[in-house]
């Protein structure tokens, strides 16, 4: 994958962060207004990049709502995702477990005097 198109994946990745934070703190219009320029400026370089992208998204009117923005911006990463380099698939953003492993209980006696 071309490098500016893997630096793009990553802006989308923030537009979405952002977007979402916007929804969660009911943050005023601008914000959201930022969120979808921002991602209808990402998307129609990307379909510069890459025109088969262009019949499947369509770019955003700017009274969309915060959680439609952060929903696009997280389907057009997901079109992306099988495309990306491997040192990539290692950046997890948020909280996510970097190994895998079994977590076992174990059942504990506890009194009280």
């Amino acid at each position: 994958m071309e490098k500016e198109t893997v630096k793009l994946l990553n802006v989308l990745r923030r537009i979405a962060r952002a977007a979402g934070y916007a929804a969660w703190t009911k943050s005023g219009t601008d914000a959201t207004q930022f969120c979808v320029a921002q991602y209808n400026r990402v998307l129609a370089r990307l379909i510069e990049l890459e025109p088969a992208v262009k019949p499947l998204f369509t770019p955003l009117s700017e009274s969309t709502s915060p959680e439609v923005t952060r929903i696009a911006a997280r389907e057009l990463l997901a079109y992306f995702e099988a495309d990306e380099p491997e040192f990539a698939r290692g950046l997890y953003f948020g909280c996510r477990p970097r190994r895998r492993s079994r977590v076992r209980c174990v059942p504990i006696a506890v009194g009280c005097e």
